[in-house]
């Protein structure tokens, strides 16, 4: 039975807990915690705090569900709100960390430093239109800064807003001339403005900077990015090849790791699951396409979303996400091999029923969302025994075609192995292989 504590008793228990958490004594802390979740006003932040513990002590699952109790229970407060979202977006419960970082109180308040930092918190996680609700309210509440009209950028060119796109960028340039990214991002808007020499200005961006700065090989990229629409390929090989120096030494990449990982899933012969056991027909269905990245993925998603009842959703992370609320095991939001081991004992139907449950709201009201998250081939399995009735496209292009516009473009914290030619290599002959396994398992 809880206690219902009065306003001052609360407000000590508050206090003593944040002191026993600050005293490294989390046990203790917890205890207290608990004992505000009867309390209205104070229950938010001690979800939030017992979401914390519950992750340092490796409890998955409890840290995922006190973040969206906290979420559920939401008062209207920016700050405590920030902090709701900003764990719920780190435990990939996008819809959830949604609702929190547009809250009236955050989206129509006055914070316009707040309202930055929840633009780009979205923009981060792939959330363009929302994204730049936020930050058109900063920009408007007077908020300026290079990193908004650079974040702003981005999100109007994956709106498909190209010229947008280019004026915030520029913008962003004329604030900070060696913001790298921005100068990056222009290059894949297309060729230079007339009269603009845009190699001679990348140029003087490393003349600056120099090699051994952290953005340099982004700037490497966009050098490569301008020789090779020039058709100049000697110069162009040249800009590549140290692009790719550079980022591999930025890069952690265990290809031991990645080996074993594969060799794992190509022994797994999982008992077919009947397309029956599936999930209910009712409510939108999602099709997956899955395949190597720069493999015509994109181009695949947009052809479908052109279609009246399919909604192309991007890429999403969630499957693996409720891969590991199954597992109960924190981690990145790619499959690893401790995930791998474990995902073998999971109930494979709730894992269904909680993917559907944090994308169906994607649809946005059609009968059909394309999830296109190259790297879920490794998942394959997993989707076919959680949403049997699901649809898995896998699209495939040229080894040579493929693996090279791996190689020339700057991945963000993702794909490890493509900055180097025979580790590039070595993974796209792994990702063969399982291929084949997949279909000899999944023929249909």
């Amino acid at each position: 039975m809880t206690t219902v504590l009065d306003a001052s008793a609360a407000t000590r228990l508050w206090h003593d807990a944040e002191r026993l958490l600050d005293s490294g004594l989390p046990e203790a802390a917890e205890t207290a915690y608990r004992q505000l979740l009867a309390d209205p006003d104070l229950a938010p932040a001690a979800h939030l705090r017992l979401s914390l513990i519950a992750s340092d002590r490796q409890r998955h699952r409890e840290a995922v569900d006190h973040a969206l109790a906290a979420c559920a229970k939401r008062v209207r407060d920016p700050q405590l709100l920030k902090g709701i979202a900003r764990r719920l977006f780190h435990l990939g419960e996008v819809h959830a960390g949604l609702a929190c970082a547009l809250d009236p109180s955050i989206a129509q308040g006055s914070d316009a430093r707040l309202q930055a930092e929840m633009g780009k918190l979205l923009a981060n996680h792939y959330l363009p239109v929302a994204a730049l609700q936020l930050l058109e309210r900063a920009r408007a509440g007077g908020f300026r800064d290079p990193g908004l009209d650079y974040l702003s950028g981005l999100c109007r060119m994956y709106a498909g807003d190209a010229d947008g796109a280019r004026r915030d960028l520029e913008a962003a340039l004329a604030a900070a001339p060696t913001l790298a990214p921005a100068m990056r991002a222009l290059t894949k808007l297309g060729p230079s403005a007339p009269g603009e020499d845009r190699l001679a200005r990348i140029d003087a961006m490393l003349e600056v900077l120099g090699d051994s700065h952290e953005q340099a090989p982004i700037l490497h990229y966009a050098r490569f990015a301008e020789l090779d629409r020039g058709d100049d390929t000697a110069r162009a090989w040249a800009a590549l090849s140290r692009a790719m120096e550079l980022r591999r030494r930025q890069v952690r990449y265990d290809a031991a790791a990645d080996q074993a990982l594969f060799d794992f899933l190509c022994g797994t012969t999982p008992t077919p699951v009947p397309a029956e056991a599936g999930a209910a027909a009712d409510g939108p269905r999602p099709v997956f396409i899955v395949g190597m990245p720069r493999s015509g993925t994109t181009l695949l998603e947009r052809l479908l979303g052109n279609h009246p009842d399919v909604h192309d959703a991007g890429e999403l992370h969630d499957f693996t996400r409720q891969l590991r609320w199954c597992a109960d095991l924190a981690g990145p939001q790619y499959l690893d091999l401790p995930l791998a081991q474990r995902a073998e004992g999971i109930d494979f139907a709730e894992l269904g029923r909680r993917y559907l449950d944090r994308t169906r709201w994607r649809a946005r009201g059609r009968a059909v969302y394309t999830d296109k998250l190259p790297a879920n081939v490794i998942n394959v399995s997993y989707i076919a025994r959680a949403l049997p009735q699901a649809r898995i496209l896998h699209m495939v292009r040229g080894p040579m075609d493929t693996c090279f516009s791996n190689l020339k473009e700057w991945f963000a914290g993702i794909y490890p192995h493509s900055y180097h030619q025979q580790e590039m290599a070595d993974h796209f002959r792994n990702y063969r292989r399982l291929m084949a396994h997949w279909r000899a398992l999944y023929p249909e």
